[in-house]
Protein backbone atom coordinates (compact mmCIF):
# COMPACT_ATOMS: atom_id res chain seq x y z
CA UNK A 1 0.00 0.00 0.00
CA UNK A 2 1.10 3.53 -0.76
CA UNK A 3 2.38 5.31 2.34
CA UNK A 4 0.33 8.34 3.29
CA UNK A 5 3.12 10.86 3.93
CA UNK A 6 2.82 14.13 2.03
CA UNK A 7 5.91 16.08 3.16
CA UNK A 8 9.49 14.98 2.70
CA UNK A 9 12.42 16.66 4.44
CA UNK A 10 15.88 16.00 3.08
CA UNK A 11 18.98 16.79 5.12
CA UNK A 12 22.49 16.82 3.70
CA UNK A 13 24.28 16.65 7.03
CA UNK A 14 27.62 18.36 7.43
CA UNK A 15 29.78 19.23 10.42
CA UNK A 16 28.50 20.57 13.72
CA UNK A 17 29.09 24.21 12.79
CA UNK A 18 26.33 23.80 10.21
CA UNK A 19 28.05 25.57 7.33
CA UNK A 20 27.99 22.49 5.08
CA UNK A 21 24.47 21.35 6.01
CA UNK A 22 21.46 21.93 3.78
CA UNK A 23 17.75 21.25 4.27
CA UNK A 24 15.12 20.75 1.55
CA UNK A 25 11.37 20.18 1.76
CA UNK A 26 9.22 18.53 -0.89
CA UNK A 27 5.47 18.09 -0.94
CA UNK A 28 3.62 15.48 -2.95
CA UNK A 29 0.79 16.36 -5.27
CA UNK A 30 -1.09 15.07 -8.32
CA UNK A 31 1.85 15.85 -10.62
CA UNK A 32 4.55 14.41 -8.37
CA UNK A 33 6.93 16.00 -5.88
CA UNK A 34 7.34 19.76 -5.63
CA UNK A 35 10.29 21.51 -3.99
CA UNK A 36 8.99 24.23 -1.69
CA UNK A 37 12.16 25.03 0.25
CA UNK A 38 15.91 24.65 -0.05
CA UNK A 39 18.15 26.35 2.49
CA UNK A 40 21.72 26.31 3.70
CA UNK A 41 20.77 28.51 6.65
CA UNK A 42 17.84 29.20 8.93
CA UNK A 43 17.47 32.92 8.43
CA UNK A 44 20.96 34.17 9.21
CA UNK A 45 21.92 31.14 11.30
CA UNK A 46 23.74 28.08 9.92
CA UNK A 47 22.23 24.67 10.59
CA UNK A 48 23.90 24.07 13.95
CA UNK A 49 22.62 21.24 16.13
CA UNK A 50 20.01 23.36 17.90
CA UNK A 51 18.88 25.28 14.82
CA UNK A 52 18.51 22.08 12.80
CA UNK A 53 16.65 20.31 15.58
CA UNK A 54 14.23 23.20 15.96
CA UNK A 55 13.47 23.02 12.24
CA UNK A 56 12.95 19.25 12.18
CA UNK A 57 10.96 19.06 15.42
CA UNK A 58 8.08 21.05 13.97
CA UNK A 59 7.55 19.28 10.64
CA UNK A 60 4.54 17.24 11.82
CA UNK A 61 3.28 13.68 11.58
CA UNK A 62 2.66 13.82 7.83
CA UNK A 63 6.39 14.13 7.13
CA UNK A 64 9.31 11.81 6.54
CA UNK A 65 12.86 12.92 7.28
CA UNK A 66 15.65 11.55 5.08
CA UNK A 67 19.24 12.13 6.18
CA UNK A 68 22.33 11.74 4.04
CA UNK A 69 24.54 10.26 6.78
CA UNK A 70 24.97 6.99 8.65
CA UNK A 71 22.24 6.68 11.28
CA UNK A 72 23.53 3.44 12.81
CA UNK A 73 26.88 2.19 14.01
CA UNK A 74 28.76 -0.85 12.81
CA UNK A 75 28.43 -3.99 14.95
CA UNK A 76 31.36 -3.28 17.26
CA UNK A 77 30.01 0.17 18.06
CA UNK A 78 26.77 -1.39 19.31
CA UNK A 79 28.34 -4.32 21.13
CA UNK A 80 27.88 -4.69 24.89
CA UNK A 81 30.04 -7.78 25.41
CA UNK A 82 32.68 -7.22 28.15
CA UNK A 83 35.33 -9.16 26.19
CA UNK A 84 35.63 -9.20 22.42
CA UNK A 85 35.98 -12.72 20.97
CA UNK A 86 37.31 -11.41 17.66
CA UNK A 87 35.59 -11.29 14.30
CA UNK A 88 36.00 -15.00 13.49
CA UNK A 89 34.27 -16.11 16.71
CA UNK A 90 31.71 -13.33 17.03
CA UNK A 91 28.06 -14.43 17.02
CA UNK A 92 26.54 -11.04 16.19
CA UNK A 93 24.40 -11.62 13.05
CA UNK A 94 25.87 -8.60 11.25
CA UNK A 95 29.42 -9.78 11.91
CA UNK A 96 28.55 -13.30 10.82
CA UNK A 97 27.21 -11.85 7.55
CA UNK A 98 30.38 -9.82 7.01
CA UNK A 99 32.69 -12.80 7.39
CA UNK A 100 30.54 -15.12 5.26
CA UNK A 101 28.29 -13.53 2.65
CA UNK A 102 30.11 -10.19 2.78
CA UNK A 103 33.54 -11.67 2.15
CA UNK A 104 32.17 -13.87 -0.64
CA UNK A 105 30.51 -10.88 -2.26
CA UNK A 106 33.70 -8.79 -2.12
CA UNK A 107 35.83 -11.63 -3.43
CA UNK A 108 33.51 -12.51 -6.31
CA UNK A 109 32.82 -8.99 -7.50
CA UNK A 110 36.46 -8.00 -7.26
CA UNK A 111 37.70 -10.73 -9.58
CA UNK A 112 34.82 -11.36 -11.97
CA UNK A 113 33.85 -9.47 -15.08
CA UNK A 114 30.45 -7.91 -14.53
CA UNK A 115 27.72 -7.60 -17.15
CA UNK A 116 25.11 -4.90 -17.62
CA UNK A 117 24.42 -2.52 -14.78
CA UNK A 118 26.08 0.34 -12.96
CA UNK A 119 28.75 -1.77 -11.22
CA UNK A 120 32.40 -1.29 -12.21
CA UNK A 121 34.11 -4.09 -14.10
CA UNK A 122 36.71 -4.54 -11.38
CA UNK A 123 36.50 -3.39 -7.78
CA UNK A 124 39.27 -3.44 -5.19
CA UNK A 125 38.83 -5.90 -2.35
CA UNK A 126 38.00 -4.32 0.99
CA UNK A 127 39.11 -5.93 4.24
CA UNK A 128 35.77 -6.05 6.01
CA UNK A 129 35.78 -5.37 9.74
CA UNK A 130 32.81 -5.19 12.14
CA UNK A 131 34.14 -2.01 13.74
CA UNK A 132 34.14 -0.17 10.39
CA UNK A 133 31.65 -1.74 8.00
CA UNK A 134 27.93 -2.30 7.89
CA UNK A 135 26.27 -4.88 5.69
CA UNK A 136 24.18 -2.28 3.85
CA UNK A 137 27.29 -0.36 2.76
CA UNK A 138 28.90 -3.55 1.49
CA UNK A 139 25.76 -4.48 -0.44
CA UNK A 140 25.41 -1.03 -1.97
CA UNK A 141 29.05 -1.08 -3.07
CA UNK A 142 29.65 -4.68 -4.14
CA UNK A 143 26.22 -6.16 -4.89
CA UNK A 144 24.45 -3.19 -6.47
CA UNK A 145 27.41 -1.01 -7.45
CA UNK A 146 25.61 2.17 -6.39
CA UNK A 147 28.32 3.49 -4.07
CA UNK A 148 32.07 3.83 -4.57
CA UNK A 149 34.58 1.91 -2.48
CA UNK A 150 35.33 5.17 -0.66
CA UNK A 151 31.84 5.05 0.88
CA UNK A 152 32.77 2.02 3.00
CA UNK A 153 33.59 2.92 6.59
CA UNK A 154 31.40 6.05 6.67
CA UNK A 155 29.90 4.98 10.00
CA UNK A 156 32.74 6.62 11.90
CA UNK A 157 33.78 10.25 12.10
CA UNK A 158 32.30 13.53 13.20
CA UNK A 159 29.36 13.57 10.78
CA UNK A 160 28.32 10.03 11.72
CA UNK A 161 28.51 10.97 15.41
CA UNK A 162 26.37 14.02 14.74
CA UNK A 163 23.87 11.90 12.81
CA UNK A 164 23.67 9.41 15.68
CA UNK A 165 22.86 12.17 18.16
CA UNK A 166 20.32 13.68 15.78
CA UNK A 167 18.59 10.31 15.43
CA UNK A 168 18.26 10.01 19.21
CA UNK A 169 16.87 13.53 19.53
CA UNK A 170 14.39 13.00 16.72
CA UNK A 171 13.07 9.91 18.46
CA UNK A 172 11.92 12.21 21.25
CA UNK A 173 9.63 14.06 18.82
CA UNK A 174 8.17 10.98 17.15
CA UNK A 175 10.60 9.99 14.41
CA UNK A 176 11.62 6.33 14.31
CA UNK A 177 14.32 4.87 12.09
CA UNK A 178 12.95 2.86 9.12
CA UNK A 179 9.47 4.28 9.73
CA UNK A 180 9.43 8.04 9.24
CA UNK A 181 13.19 8.56 9.54
CA UNK A 182 15.37 7.22 6.73
CA UNK A 183 19.05 6.95 5.95
CA UNK A 184 19.64 7.77 2.30
CA UNK A 185 22.47 8.33 -0.14
CA UNK A 186 21.92 10.82 -2.99
CA UNK A 187 24.77 9.22 -4.94
CA UNK A 188 23.11 5.80 -4.69
CA UNK A 189 19.74 7.20 -5.74
CA UNK A 190 21.24 8.96 -8.76
CA UNK A 191 23.24 5.89 -9.77
CA UNK A 192 20.08 3.77 -9.62
CA UNK A 193 17.82 6.22 -11.45
CA UNK A 194 20.35 7.63 -13.91
CA UNK A 195 23.81 6.07 -14.18
CA UNK A 196 27.08 5.72 -12.30
CA UNK A 197 28.76 8.52 -14.24
CA UNK A 198 26.06 10.98 -13.19
CA UNK A 199 26.45 9.87 -9.57
CA UNK A 200 30.15 10.75 -9.73
CA UNK A 201 29.88 13.75 -12.02
CA UNK A 202 27.40 15.94 -10.22
CA UNK A 203 30.15 16.81 -7.75
CA UNK A 204 33.30 16.31 -9.81
CA UNK A 205 32.58 17.28 -13.41
CA UNK A 206 34.20 20.37 -14.88
CA UNK A 207 30.64 21.68 -15.24
CA UNK A 208 28.65 20.11 -12.38
CA UNK A 209 25.87 22.68 -12.92
CA UNK A 210 25.08 21.07 -16.29
CA UNK A 211 25.29 17.54 -14.86
CA UNK A 212 22.85 18.43 -12.08
CA UNK A 213 20.51 20.07 -14.59
CA UNK A 214 20.50 16.90 -16.71
CA UNK A 215 19.76 14.78 -13.63
CA UNK A 216 16.83 17.01 -12.66
CA UNK A 217 15.47 16.73 -16.21
CA UNK A 218 15.47 12.94 -15.90
CA UNK A 219 13.43 13.13 -12.70
CA UNK A 220 10.25 13.95 -14.58
CA UNK A 221 7.93 14.16 -11.57
CA UNK A 222 10.14 16.58 -9.60
CA UNK A 223 9.37 20.28 -9.96
CA UNK A 224 9.98 23.54 -8.12
CA UNK A 225 7.13 25.53 -6.59
CA UNK A 226 6.77 29.14 -7.83
CA UNK A 227 7.08 30.44 -4.27
CA UNK A 228 10.46 28.71 -3.81
CA UNK A 229 12.00 31.59 -5.77
CA UNK A 230 15.64 30.81 -6.55
CA UNK A 231 15.53 27.24 -5.24
CA UNK A 232 16.37 25.62 -8.57
CA UNK A 233 19.40 27.86 -9.07
CA UNK A 234 20.56 27.13 -5.53
CA UNK A 235 20.25 23.40 -6.19
CA UNK A 236 22.23 23.64 -9.43
CA UNK A 237 24.97 25.78 -7.91
CA UNK A 238 25.38 24.15 -4.50
CA UNK A 239 26.06 20.42 -4.09
CA UNK A 240 24.74 20.45 -0.50
CA UNK A 241 21.41 21.87 -1.68
CA UNK A 242 21.34 19.31 -4.50
CA UNK A 243 21.99 16.44 -2.08
CA UNK A 244 19.27 17.69 0.28
CA UNK A 245 16.72 17.72 -2.56
CA UNK A 246 17.71 14.25 -3.78
CA UNK A 247 17.49 12.98 -0.19
CA UNK A 248 13.94 14.30 0.11
CA UNK A 249 13.07 12.94 -3.34
CA UNK A 250 14.31 9.50 -2.30
CA UNK A 251 11.92 9.60 0.65
CA UNK A 252 9.11 10.63 -1.70
CA UNK A 253 9.76 7.61 -3.96
CA UNK A 254 10.01 5.35 -0.91
CA UNK A 255 6.53 6.44 0.17
CA UNK A 256 4.98 6.56 -3.29
CA UNK A 257 6.19 3.13 -4.38
CA UNK A 258 6.11 1.45 -0.96
CA UNK A 259 9.67 0.19 -1.01
CA UNK A 260 10.14 -2.61 1.53
CA UNK A 261 11.53 -1.90 4.99
CA UNK A 262 14.61 -3.76 6.26
CA UNK A 263 14.26 -7.07 8.06
CA UNK A 264 16.42 -9.21 10.33
CA UNK A 265 19.71 -7.83 11.54
CA UNK A 266 19.50 -4.94 9.05
CA UNK A 267 16.97 -3.26 11.35
CA UNK A 268 19.68 -2.70 13.95
CA UNK A 269 22.71 -2.72 11.68
CA UNK A 270 21.25 -0.08 9.38
CA UNK A 271 19.80 0.25 5.91
CA UNK A 272 20.44 2.78 3.13
CA UNK A 273 17.17 3.48 1.33
CA UNK A 274 17.68 3.53 -2.44
CA UNK A 275 15.60 2.71 -5.53
CA UNK A 276 15.13 -1.06 -5.83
Amino acid sequence: MKRSYTRFIGVDLGGGRGKTTAVAELRSGPAGAEVIEVATRSGKQPWSDETLMQRLARVGSDAVIAIDAALTQAACGRCTEPVCPGMEACSDPATVWLRTEGRALVRNVAVESIGAGPRPMLTAQARLAPYAHRATDVMMTYERGLLPLAALGATSGAIAARASQLRRRLKGVGFELHQNLLEVSPAATIAALCDERSARGYKRDADPWRTRALILERLGDLSFAPQSRMAREDVLQNDHCFDAVISAYTAYLWARDSWPTPEGFFVEDGWIVAPP
